[in-house]
C-alpha cells in the first residue's frame, strides 16, 4: 500500500512522509496482523486531526473495523468517556445493549462500564480495527490507562491505536501508564512539523485556485507554518475575492492571527497542569525575569519547569528561543484574558515576592505586568474588527544599553529622580479621589517615559481601560495622546476602541470625536480596518477640529484634494486649543506634504513647545522628528541631524518604540548619506533596535533608506527588493504621495540599472503622474533632483531612467530636452573651467543652487559629470 497523490488534500500539503508511516502501519495491520500504537504529534494547527481522517477513511477502504472516538477537556473527567465512544462507533446498539443485559444488576455503574470496555479491547474482532483517538492528551484517565496501558497487554488480535496529540508521546505514556512501568511494545512516534514557504504556497493555491507570490511570506510567518491557519486564510481570500495587492493584505494577516490564537487557547486549554502554570507565567512576566527566576515564578520545581518546557515546545506555543519566549508576543494577552481572578492574584503574589530578589531589574506587579499590550476585548474579535497587521514585535519591557554607535546625547534637562517615581507610587497607593488617581497615573507615565517606557504604557492603558468616564474624559482623552505618541499604533488603536465602546452611554458624542481621531490616525499607521467610527474621508463636516486634522494627514497620503487639505490643516493648526498634539503633528505633516513648508514647520515647532511644557517628551521627540525629515527632504541634511539630536535629547533612543525606532534610523540614515558620510550612515542602520519589523508603516522608511544605501553600492538587485517591499507596505495603507518617500523614482532607477528600461519609464511617469495631480511636481523635481544630486557627488553613476516630458507628457531620451537660459549660463562657465564657487560669485547665486542647476544639466544632456558635459558642448559647438 502505498500513497498516491489522489489522497492529498488541501489540508494535508506536505505530509507525504507522515502519510506513508501511516499507510505502512495500515498495511501491518492487514497483512500480518500486528498490533501498534501511534500518535501523531505536531503543534497548533498542524493538520493533525486532517491526518487521523485520512487515515480512517484509508483503513476503511482496505476493509478495516474503525472506532472514532473525539477527546475533549468537558470529557475528561468522565470515566471511560473515550472508550465508550470507541465502542459505540465499532458495534451496533443491539451488542451493546446484550452486553449490558449480562451485567450484574448488583455491579456499580462505573465497574460495569469498565466491564463492557474491556470487553472491546480484548475480544478477538473478525476483522482488523484501527481505534482512533484525536487529542489523546484529554482523554479520560481510566480510557488512557486502557489504551496505552494494562489494555495493551492484553489486547488480542490486529488492532492499530492510532491518536493524535499537541504533547509529548513520552509524557502521555507515562500518564497512561499511572504512574507504573509502561508495557514493552512498538509506540511510534509521527510527528508534523510547520511547513515550508513552498509548501504553504502550494496549500494556499490548491485551496484558492490562485497564483499566490507577495502574500505567502508574511501570511506563513504568522500562520507559523500551520496548515489550519493557512487553511482558514485561504478561505478568507476566496471570499473576499479581491487582489491581493491592494489593502486587503493586512485583513488576511489578521485572520491568520485571529486563527492561530483561536487554536492555541483551544491548545492550552488542555495541556497538564505544570505546562499551563509555566505558560502563564511567561505570559505574564516571563520576558523580564531572568529564567532562573521562572521555577519560582510558575510555583514549579526546576525539573517540573524543563518537562513543561518540552510540553510547550511540542505545541508550537513557546518558540526554541533562549530564554524561552511565546511564539507570537500577542498571544500573551490571550493567555492572561483566559485566567480567573484567583490565579491572577496568586501569579501578582509570587511576582511581588521575588521582587526583593537582588538584581531583578523590575518594578511593581503592576509594572510588569503593564509590559503586556492591551487586552483584546471579546466585542472586538470578530474577523472584521481584527482585521490589522500580525503583531508587531514586542519592545524588550527595560532599557537596553545602548551600544557603541547608539549612544544616546546628553539629556536636554536631568531625568526625573528615583525619588520621584518612588514618591508618585506611593502615592497611589493611597486613598485618592477617582480624578486624583488619574491624574497620578498619567504624571508617572511622562517621568517613566524615559526610565520604563513600558511601565509608563501599561499606566496609560490602565488610565483608558480603567478610568473611561464622564469627570475624568479630559485626562483619557491626554493619556490617549500620550500612548499613541509612543509610536505604538497598533496597542494604540485597540485601547482607544475599548476605551471608545466603555464611554460610548457615558461621554457626549462631542466630547468623543477627539478620541475617534486618535483612533483613526493609530489605524492609518497599522492598515486595516477602523475599530471606531471614522469621519467619511471626504466629509463636508468633520465634526470636530481634531477630525479636520486626521482627514488632512489622511488626504495628503493619498496625495487627494491638496486645496482642502491646505484649509483643513492651517485652520487646526491656527486655533490648537483643545487638539490632542498627536493630531497637531498629522496636520503639520500634511501642510508638508502640500509644500507649504513654512506653515508646517511653525505647527511642528508649537507642537515641540507644547509637549514639552506638558512633559510629553515622545511627542516633542515625534515633532522634532518630523522637522527632521523636512529638513533632509529640502536639502539641509545638516539641520536635520540638529533636529534629530534634540528629538534624542527628549527621549534618549532606547526609549523610543520600537515600532518607531525604524523612522528614527531612518531619518539620520538619510541626512548622513545626504552629507555624504555613507559609512556612518551604514552603522546607524544596522544597529542592533533598527530591524523593521515588516507590518508597521515606519519600516517602510527604514526599508527606503537601506535601499539608497544599497544602490550606492551598486547593489540594483538588493534595492529593487527593499523598495518593492516598501511599496508594497505604503500601498497596503493607500499611501501614494511621493513627497513621503519617492520610492517609485528609486525602484525606477534600479530597473534601469538591471535593464528594464521600459518599466523604468513607468514607474517614473506614475510618480510624475501623481505628483502633478497633487499639485506639487515642481517639489518633488526638487527633491528627487537633491537625490540624485547625492548619488553624483558620491560618485555613483546612476543614468537617469527613461521618463515623460512634464509639459507635453510624451517620451523622450537624454539629450532632446533643452536647457533653460539659467542652466545655459552654468554651462557656459563650466565649459570655461569655472569651479561650482566661481560660478555662483560671477552670478551672483548660492553654490547649493549651482549644483541643483548642474544636475539637471546633466539629466537633459545625458550626461555624467562636468568632464563629459565640457566635451558634449565642445562638439556641439565645433559641429555648429
Amino acid at each position: 500500500m502505498t500513497v498516491t497523490p489522489a489522497y492529498a488534500s488541501a489540508r494535508i500539503v506536505g505530509r507525504d512522509t507522515t502519510l506513508g508511516a501511516v499507510d505502512a502501519l495500515i498495511g501491518g495491520l492487514v497483512e500480518n496482523g500486528t498490533a501498534d500504537l501511534a500518535v501523531v504529534t505536531g503543534p497548533v494547527g498542524a493538520g493533525r486531526s486532517a491526518v487521523l481522517d485520512w487515515a480512517a477513511a484509508r483503513a476503511r477502504a482496505a476493509g478495516v473495523a474503525v472506532g472514532v472516538a473525539r477527546c475533549t477537556a468537558r470529557e475528561s473527567r468522565v470515566p471511560y468517556a473515550t472508550v465508550t465512544q470507541l465502542m459505540a462507533s465499532l458495534w451496533p446498539a443491539s451488542r451493546i445493549g446484550a452486553l449490558a443485559a449480562g451485567i450484574d444488576a448488583d455491579t456499580e455503574p462505573t465497574a460495569a462500564l469498565a466491564g463492557m470496555c474491556d470487553t472491546l479491547l480484548t475480544t478477538t474482532p473478525d476483522r482488523p480495527v484501527l481505534l482512533a483517538v484525536d487529542d489523546l492528551h484529554l482523554a479520560d484517565p481510566s480510557s488512557l490507562d486502557r489504551l496505552v496501558g494494562s489494555g495493551r497487554a492484553a489486547r488480542r488480535g490486529p488492532v492499530l491505536v492510532l491518536a493524535t496529540s499537541p504533547v509529548p508521546l513520552r509524557r502521555i505514556l507515562a500518564a497512561g501508564a499511572a504512574g507504573a512501568p509502561v508495557p514493552p511494545g512498538p509506540a511510534h512516534r509521527l510527528p508534523l512539523g510547520p511547513l515550508t514557504a513552498d509548501q504553504a504556497r502550494e496549500l494556499l493555491q490548491a485551496r484558492t485556485g490562485r497564483t499566490l507570490e507577495t502574500a505567502v511570506p508574511v501570511l506563513t510567518e504568522v500562520a507559523a507554518g500551520s496548515p489550519a491557519v493557512l487553511c482558514a486564510v485561504a478561505d478568507r481570500i476566496t471570499t473576499l475575492d479581491r487582489p491581493l495587492d491592494t489593502d486587503v493584505l493586512p485583513e488576511l494577516v489578521a485572520a491568520a492571527r485571529t486563527a492561530w490564537s483561536h487554536r492555541a487557547l483551544a491548545t492550552a486549554r488542555g495541556l497538564p497542569d505544570d505546562a499551563a502554570a509555566l505558560l502563564r507565567a511567561l505570559a505574564a512576566v516571563g520576558h523580564v525575569l531572568d529564567p532562573h527566576q521562572l521555577p519560582a515564578l510558575a510555583h514549579l520545581d526546576a525539573a517540573a519547569v524543563d518537562a513543561a518546557l518540552d510540553t510547550l515546545r511540542a505545541c508550537g506555543l513557546v518558540g526554541e528561543t533562549e530564554p524561552p519566549r511565546l511564539r507570537h508576543p500577542w498571544f500573551a494577552d490571550d493567555v492572561l484574558a483566559g485566567m480567573t481572578r484567583t490565579e491572577r492574584d496568586a501569579l501578582q503574589a509570587r511576582a511581588a515576592a521575588l521582587r526583593g530578589e537582588p538584581g531583578l531589574r523590575i518594578g511593581t506587579v503592576a509594572d510588569m505586568l503593564g509590559a503586556v499590550t492591551g487586552l483584546v476585548r471579546p466585542w472586538a474579535v470578530s474577523d472584521a474588527a481584527t482585521a490589522a497587521t500580525p503583531r508587531p514585535r514586542r519592545a524588550p519591557a527595560h532599557t537596553p544599553r545602548p551600544g557603541p554607535d547608539t549612544t544616546p546625547p546628553a539629556p536636554a534637562r536631568p531625568a526625573p529622580a528615583d525619588v520621584t517615581t518612588t514618591a508618585l507610587r506611593h502615592a497611589l497607593r493611597e486613598a485618592a479621589t477617582e480624578t486624583d488617581r488619574v491624574a497620578l497615573l498619567i504624571r508617572l507615565a511622562t517621568v517613566e517615559a524615559v526610565t520604563a517606557p513600558q511601565a509608563g504604557d501599561g499606566r496609560l492603558r490602565q488610565v483608558l481601560l480603567r478610568h473611561a468616564g464622564p469627570e475624568t474624559w479630559p485626562a483619557v482623552l491626554h493619556a490617549a495622546d500620550l500612548l499613541l505618541s509612543r509610536g505604538d499604533a497598533e496597542t494604540a488603536r485597540w485601547v482607544i476602541a475599548d476605551a471608545h465602546q466603555r464611554a460610548l452611554t457615558a461621554v457626549p458624542d462631542d466630547h468623543l470625536r477627539p478620541l475617534r481621531a486618535l483612533g483613526r490616525l493609530a489605524q492609518g499607521e497599522k492598515g486595516g480596518l477602523p475599530l471606531v467610527a471614522p469621519a467619511p474621508v471626504h466629509s463636508d463636516h468633520p465634526g470636530h477640529p481634531a477630525q479636520s486634522a486626521v482627514l488632512a494627514w489622511t488626504l495628503a497620503t493619498r496625495a487627494d484634494d491638496r486645496t482642502r487639505v491646505l484649509g483643513l490643516a492651517r485652520s487646526v493648526l491656527a486655533e490648537p486649543a483643545g487638539i490632542p498634539l498627536m493630531c497637531r503633528i498629522a496636520a503639520a505633516r500634511a501642510l508638508l506634504c502640500a509644500d507649504d513648508v513654512t506653515g508646517g514647520l511653525a505647527g511642528l515647532d508649537a507642537v515641540a513647545a507644547d509637549a514639552t511644557r506638558a512633559d510629553a517628551r515622545a511627542a516633542a521627540a515625534q515633532a522634532l522628528l518630523c522637522r527632521a525629515e523636512a529638513a533632509v527632504r529640502h536639502g539641509r541634511a545638516e539641520d536635520g541631524l540638529r533636529d534629530l539630536s534634540a528629538a534624542t535629547r527628549n527621549l534618549p533612543p532606547a526609549s523610543w518604540h520600537t515600532l518607531l525606532v525604524p523612522r528614527l534610523t531612518a531619518a539620520e540614515a538619510l541626512a548622513l548619506i545626504r552629507c555624504g558620510r555613507v559609512e556612518e550612515a551604514r552603522r546607524v542602520v544596522d544597529r542592533p533596535r533598527a530591524v523593521p519589523d515588516g507590518a508597521s508603516v515606519a519600516s517602510g522608511f527604514l526599508l527606503y533608506a537601506r535601499a539608497e544605501l544599497a544602490l550606492i553600492d551598486g547593489d540594483a538587485t538588493r534595492a529593487l527588493l527593499l523598495l518593492e517591499e516598501c511599496g508594497r507596505l505604503l500601498r497596503a495603507r493607500r499611501w501614494r504621495n511621493p513627497l513621503l518617500i519617492p520610492w517609485r523614482s528609486a525602484a525606477a532607477v534600479a530597473h534601469h540599472l538591471l535593464g528594464a528600461p521600459g518599466t523604468a519609464a513607468e514607474l517614473l511617469a506614475e510618480e510624475r503622474r501623481v505628483a502633478e495631480h497633487w499639485g506639487t511636481a515642481a517639489a518633488f523635481a526638487a527633491l528627487w533632483a537633491r537625490t540624485e544630486e547625492t548619488f553624483t557627488r558620491l560618485g555613483v553613476g546612476l543614468p537617469r531612467p527613461p521618463g515623460r516630458d512634464e509639459t507635453a507628457g510624451t517620451p523622450h531620451g537624454p539629450g532632446d530636452e533643452a536647457l533653460t537660459a539659467p542652466e545655459q549660463d552654468v554651462a557656459d562657465l563650466v565649459l570655461a573651467g569655472l569651479a561650482n564657487r566661481e560660478i555662483a560669485g560671477r552670478l551672483g547665486i548660492a553654490t547649493r543652487t549651482v549644483e541643483l542647476r548642474l544636475t539637471r544639466i546633466y539629466r537633459k544632456l545625458g550626461v555624467k559629470g562636468r568632464a563629459a558635459l565640457a566635451a558634449r558642448l565642445r562638439a556641439e559647438r565645433e559641429d555648429g
